[in-house]
């Protein structure tokens, strides 16, 4: 649970973010991985990404999320029970990490212990390795895909987080809104 919580830290510390317009954005789908070895019940787990228009989908285990970029809003869902209760800009930034000039150094909480490691081709598409440091010392390695400017890969001690089979596409309004019947509960709500 500490290496999971260490990840969400990294990726709060990163407050300031410069996003293409939300019309810019390309819009595609990938699969995510996400692997916590030291979560026994479910150490791996597998969802879908939407992005379209600014607009963001994260299907993953039982939870939904979506968030509109420009709105800097959101909703993270749970279909089985139909609630729901309100996201931020942190809640999304494993997928969406704050960038400033393409690069997410600039905003880091240690903005000196980070660097640009270099370009690595992801799935064949073009990637930028970022190092940093989170507040607890631990390195957090970030790829970001050069194209769309999200986030392809994280490694965090021995967390991972990758994005693949990313395909271009549109995507219908609907996937990005909070369904009819859902009621909202703030009791799901990590206090922070």
């Amino acid at each position: 649970m500490r290496k999971v919580v260490l990840l969400f830290v990294f990726l709060a510390l990163l407050p300031g973010c410069n996003r293409k317009s939300a019309n810019s954005q390309r819009e595609f789908t990938a699969d995510i991985r996400m692997v916590t070895p030291f979560v026994t019940d479910m150490p791996t787990r597998d969802g879908k990404l939407y992005m379209s228009k600014g607009r963001l989908r994260v299907e993953l285990g039982p939870v939904t999320d979506v968030y509109i970029v420009e709105q800097k809003k959101g909703w993270r869902m749970f279909p089985e029970s139909k609630q729901y209760f309100d996201i931020g800009e942190k809640d999304v930034s494993t997928y969406l990490p704050h960038m400033t000039d393409g690069s997410p150094c600039p905003t880091a909480e240690l903005p000196s212990a980070c660097k640009m490691v270099g370009k690595e081709t992801i799935e064949g598409r073009s990637a930028t390795k970022w190092e940093g440091v989170n507040q607890h010392g631990v390195r957090v390695y970030l790829w970001t895909d050069d194209k769309l400017e999200v986030a392809v890969r994280w490694h965090i001690e021995n967390v991972t987080y990758d994005l693949t089979g990313i395909h271009e596409g549109a995507f219908p309004d609907c996937t990005f809104e909070l369904p009819p019947g859902y009621v909202k509960n703030d009791w799901f709500k990590p206090t922070r």
